[in-house]
């Protein structure tokens, strides 16, 4: 339609919705969405914090106030850095809004971005409804491929580098504080911002304090952090840690997308921070979260032994499984779907989707009993694509 913008035509749709619509309408068990487990969502947590706030709170929690947000939750959430304040936090509707503001910040048409390869579909989907020229870098387990970042940094002079390096989606994999180090050392010598994207730093299964660029470039950094994967996602909370120089605005391009996030639940979330409810939930998530990784680890060894490859997500919701060469995990898919088990295609998660072997499959959104069914599922759904394709 001619009175539609040209970004409409830039707008994929989300493979992942796609998986969405059809595991809803048959009996197939998902590994395919990055969902947490509903049935630890702490409803009689939520109950007590609503209703203390209905009782306690005044009539003015339900009035506009500043797109920031809640000075309590901004105060709760400038702890968690090293180098920040509340002036330096931004509340947002989910953390995507996060990476709208951004991209309406930051992105002209044709403007040049650096991006893991792979990365977060999502992202990669917006960064494209917004004209960006997506450059990629190689990840590895241990992290990017710090010269050929340089050389991107030096030759195509990228607006920003948007990376995800704890807890990683798709891959679960965590970059090394060497390669953190040295990321730093050159987005501030090429005078690149770095965006941190950390929806999963929470959920760690290692005793292990990871590394964030708002410690190690707080001026040239943005971290974006959203309460979905910890809490609930229909809460839609997000927020941005920054420089006040880039937060101030941030905080104008919200105020021209949704004026503000809802202050009752930013009120609640900072309530449960303060009491240490929150800590004690993530606690329970970590501990139920850690056992269903084991369950998916143990089925991967016992269903295809030494046929794939993976690394062991030391964190976060995902591993990122790869199969022989020859396999065509799109295709896959669709023989999966045929024995009633779902997972997300590697080539999604890559800027051009050309043909992948790689698979990502979430572990927090299944039951270990489902876990194990769907993986000898999948094993039936690769022997078949192997013999088609002999």
């Amino acid at each position: 339609m001619k009175k539609f913008a040209k970004r409409v035509t830039n707008a994929p749709r989300s493979f992942t919705r796609k998986i969405l619509d059809v595991i809803g309408q048959n009996d197939i068990i998902s590994f395919a969405g990055g969902l947490p487990d509903e049935s630890l969502f702490p409803h009689e947590l939520i109950k007590k914090e609503i209703n203390y706030s209905l009782d306690n709170l005044p009539k003015s929690m339900y009035q506009y106030s500043q797109a920031q947000g809640a000075i309590e939750l901004r105060e709760e959430l400038a702890k968690k850095y090293t180098n920040s304040n509340k002036n330096q936090i931004l509340i947002t509707t989910g953390s995507q809004q996060g990476l709208d503001i951004l991209c309406k910040t930051f992105i002209d048409s044709g403007d040049t971005i650096v991006v893991e390869a792979p990365s977060y579909l999502a992202a990669l989907n917006l960064f494209a409804l917004y004209d960006a020229n997506i450059v990629e870098v190689e990840l590895t387990c241990r992290g990017v491929n710090t010269t050929q970042l340089e050389e991107l940094f030096i030759t195509k002079k990228p607006k920003f580098f948007y990376t995800i390096p704890t807890f990683q989606n798709p891959t679960g994999w965590s970059w090394e504080d060497k390669c953190k180090k040295e990321v730093a050392r050159l987005a501030k010598k090429y005078n690149v911002i770095i965006i941190e994207d950390s929806p999963y730093n929470a959920l760690k299964y290692e005793k292990k304090e990871e590394l964030g660029f708002e410690e190690l470039l707080p001026e040239l950094s943005v971290t974006l952090g959203t309460f979905s994967k910890t809490l609930v996602p229909d809460f839609r909370l997000g927020w941005m840690r920054a420089d006040e120089r880039f937060l101030k605005v941030f905080q104008v391009m919200k105020e021209n997308t949704d004026l503000l996030s809802p202050k009752f639940f930013q009120r609640i979330v900072a309530n449960m921070i303060k009491d240490g409810n929150l800590a004690l939930h993530v606690e329970t998530l970590i501990e139920k979260y850690r056992v269903k990784r084991d369950a998916m680890l143990d089925a991967l060894k016992v269903e295809f032994g030494e046929i794939i490859e993976y690394e062991t997500p030391k964190g976060g919701m995902f591993f990122w499984i790869k199969f022989a060469e020859s396999v065509d995990t799109m295709e896959l898919f669709d023989e999966a779907i045929e024995k009633g088990v779902a997972f997300v295609p590697g080539s999604v998660f890559f800027k051009d989707h050309n043909p992948s072997s790689y698979a990502r499959l979430n572990f927090t959104n299944a039951t270990i009993e489902d876990i194990n069914t769907g993986m000898k599922r999948l094993k039936k759904a690769l022997i078949r694509y192997n013999n088609q394709h002999e």
